[in-house]
């Protein structure tokens, strides 16, 4: 009964663990084998508070905790990977420490929208929690949505030998960094993204449904990961996550704006 009390905390300290193991690894220069610990801190992130009600064993610790946890996993560890990514891409023409301290700021970003991010969440806590919707890009999505581009970019562009260096550079400053400052803005932005669904088929239809897709992509995930092609599948799947929402919010704001519009046009025509 006791193990059943700590079980959450566990995961969470696990999730943890993984996120300062993958800076260990970042140091050590395996970074796709840094994205794969972070993926599974991920993972991991999903469970421990859905254990918690589960099991009735929600706290303020289990929640302060989770998000110190996410902080290591989710924002300080993509930020060391980006920002180690973009130091070793064999640039010269720049002033050193000029070059460092850019880079130093401009990887800094996950790391410091996260943060906002994440205690924006802890005070608004209560009312997120009866929400369908999370305000701004969840950390953990944003940290695997910055690993899909880095292996993409390891995977598809730096394996690929007909393309020079100043090419691979290029790619890297141009595509890969601005899509990693916009998901970094996407964690403090208004926009709503949905919830994933609970583990389990008596909460709706509607639940049921998101959890059947959403088991289906953790099982591709793992078949294309055995094929060697995770990298595609998990830039397809946090691309999808995140235009998706991004769309159905301004679609429905514009119903909303609409419905709006003709309640005041009703109301005139009242007067």
């Amino acid at each position: 009964m006791r193990v059943k009390k700590y079980l959450p905390s566990i995961i969470t300290l696990s999730n943890l663990f993984l996120g300062f193991l993958s800076i260990l690894y970042i140091q050590k220069g395996e970074f796709a084998f840094a994205c794969h610990l972070i993926l599974i801190a991920a993972l991991l992130d999903s469970f421990d508070g859905k254990l918690a009600r589960k099991i009735g064993v929600v706290s303020s610790f289990g929640k302060e905790i989770d998000s110190l946890a996410d902080v290591v996993s989710f924002c300080l560890s993509p930020s060391f990977l980006v920002f180690n990514i973009l130091f070793y891409s064999n640039i010269s023409t720049f002033d050193a420490e000029l070059f460092f301290i850019y880079l130093a700021l401009i990887s800094s970003f996950p790391l410091l929208m996260g943060a906002i991010r994440l205690a924006r969440f802890n005070v608004e806590h209560d009312e997120e929690n009866h929400s369908k919707y999370y305000v701004g890009l969840p950390s953990p999505m944003s940290a695997i949505a910055i690993c899909s581009v880095i292996l993409l970019k390891l995977e598809m562009i730096d394996k690929t030998y007909n393309i020079t260096i100043s090419e691979i550079n290029f790619f890297t400053f141009n595509i890969v960094l601005p899509v990693i400052i916009f998901l970094s803005f996407l964690m403090i932005s208004k926009l709503q993204f949905s919830k994933f669904p609970l583990f389990s088929f008596k909460k709706g239809k509607e639940n049921s449904i998101r959890l059947v897709l959403m088991l289906i992509s953790i099982v591709l995930m793992f078949i294309t990961s055995v094929m060697g092609l995770l990298h595609i599948m998990l830039f397809i799947f946090s691309a999808y996550y995140i235009l998706s929402n991004i769309l159905f919010h301004f679609v429905n704001n514009s119903i909303r704006l609409n419905e709006l519009k003709e309640k005041l046009k009703n109301k005139k025509k009242d007067l």
